[in-house]
C-alpha cells in the first residue's frame, strides 16, 4: 500500500500508522471510525426526516384548506 493510502491516526499531535498499532488499538480505532460513520448517517437521516415532516405538514395544511374551500363552494351553491 502506498504511503498516502495508509490509514493514519493522530493523537496528541503524534501520527500513527494503523498497521503499526497493536490489535486492541486497531479494534478501538475501527470502533471510533464506525461511530463517526454512524453519526454521519444518523445526521443525514435526521435531515431527511425533517424535510419529510415539513412536506407532510404542508400536505395536511393544504388538505384542511381544500376542505374549507369545498365547504364554501357548497354553501354558495
Amino acid at each position: 500500500m502506498s504511503e498516502e493510502n495508509k490509514r493514519k491516526l493522530v493523537i496528541d499531535e503524534q501520527e500513527y500508522n494503523y498497521e503499526d498499532l497493536k490489535q486492541e488499538q486497531q479494534i478501538l480505532m475501527d470502533h471510533i471510525e464506525n461511530c463517526r460513520r454512524q453519526k454521519a448517517q444518523l445526521a443525514f437521516q435526521l435531515d431527511r426526516e425533517g424535510v419529510a415532516e415539513s412536506a407532510f405538514s404542508k400536505m395536511l395544511e393544504d388538505s384542511f384548506n381544500d376542505d374549507q374551500k369545498d365547504q364554501e363552494e357548497k354553501e354558495d351553491a
